[in-house]
């Protein structure tokens, strides 16, 4: 009995830590981010379209992003990404060179936890277009 106990106890410890995982795969097949060029890369996460909204006029109006619903991505390839509690938006953000507002970003993308997101450098647009400021 103990060992039916033990074995139940422990396939439910095992589901918890995997069959509930809040987390995306980001395959990041672009050229960011690149110590040599002092590029970077990074998602930003939202739990509202208020905060959507919030985020889009922050980077329209040239105002500081808030740090706090943005992860910086250390590497390119497949990188494990917790998703923050709240959090059911993403878009990804990338800076070809220092500075204080990205260069370039994606649309948003809603969250759907476990799955792969596939980034590619044709999925990244400038950020003067996407926000409303380009020709």
């Amino acid at each position: 009995m103990k060992r039916v106990i033990s074995s139940l106890f422990l396939s439910l410890l095992l589901l918890a830590n995997t069959g509930f995982a809040e987390d995306i795969i980001l395959d990041n097949q672009t050229s960011y981010p690149n110590e040599d060029q002092k590029t970077k890369i990074a998602i930003q996460w939202a739990d509202s379209a208020r905060e959507v909204d919030d985020n889009n006029k922050a980077l329209m109006y040239g105002f500081k992003l808030n740090p706090s619903g943005i992860q910086n991505i250390a590497q390119s390839g497949k990188v494990n990404l917790n998703i923050p509690e709240k959090a059911k938006h993403f878009r990804i953000l990338a800076w070809s060179k220092e500075g204080e507002g990205p260069d370039f970003i994606t649309n948003w993308v809603d969250v759907e936890p476990n799955k792969i997101y596939n980034l590619k450098q044709d999925h990244l647009s400038p950020t003067v277009l996407m926000i409303g400021s380009g020709c």
